[in-house]
């Protein structure tokens, strides 16, 4: 490491990966998850020394993630200034936005189909993301969101669905950490999760498909403040 190419400070170094998981695939998930949390935000300059310097690994495995993170839009090369973190793309929020409410859609239908729900630990989810509403704690009203969220693919016999889901709306998340502090005093967001809970206990089909509606596009509203907020964080 060099003075020349200090360490990104919110890149920790990696554990070792397992015998069947590539160096290259830890430092890209690290690095896109920390794109999607915004610990690396829009516009922030990356280098490969940088990175490897944090990550304590090689240049080589940091060069092949950042081709990929290039690929997918979450990385530019800006000539005579180097790498960095792509804003975030409104047209695919948009279509995460679509994607998110299709499938979540179709799981809490199939969820429903499968006979009486078993919301307990789903109503567990809720009363954490209350909570977390209630302290003030964006990062566990994130998470406990995302799991309640998750439970409903449980609940559908389709787990594995989360994580394609999950996959496609690193942009829409991007935007929706950028929008935390609203979500957390905005009591209709918090007021569909309840809702969301007692559809699917009660195995109404048109509140629950409702509601989902009303919930993934809500987030479409937020993002002309937020652009209006950080317009050098957006791209059309």
């Amino acid at each position: 490491m060099t003075s020349a190419h200090p360490a990104v400070p919110s890149l920790q170094p990696l554990a070792a990966p397992g015998s069947r998981y590539r160096i290259s695939d830890a430092v890209f998930t690290a690095l896109s998850e920390s794109i999607r949390s915004l610990r690396l935000p829009p516009g922030s300059p990356i280098s490969e020394p940088g990175i490897a310097a944090s990550l304590q690994v090689s240049r080589s495995p940091v060069r092949e993630a950042i081709t990929r993170l290039v690929d997918l839009g979450l990385v530019i090369v800006v000539p005579q200034v180097g790498s960095q973190i792509a804003p975030i793309s409104i047209r695919e929020v948009e279509e995460a936005v679509f994607i998110r409410r299709a499938l979540e859609t179709s799981a809490f239908q199939q969820a429903i189909a499968r006979g009486a729900p078993d919301t307990t630990e789903m109503r567990g989810h809720l009363d954490a993301n209350l909570a977390a509403a209630a302290a003030g704690d964006p990062e566990a009203f994130f998470e406990t969101d995302e799991l309640l969220h998750q439970s409903v693919f449980r609940l559908a016999g389709v787990p594995r669905l989360w994580e394609v889901l999950r996959g496609t709306k690193l942009q829409l998340d991007r935007l929706r950490r950028l929008n935390l502090e609203a979500s957390i005093e905005d009591h209709d967001l918090l007021g569909e999760h309840g809702e969301l809970v007692e559809a699917l206990s009660s195995r109404d089909a048109a509140a629950g498909v409702q509601v989902i509606d009303r919930h993934a596009t809500r987030v479409l509203t937020d993002a002309t403040r937020l652009r209006a907020e950080h317009p050098d964080f957006f791209t059309a």
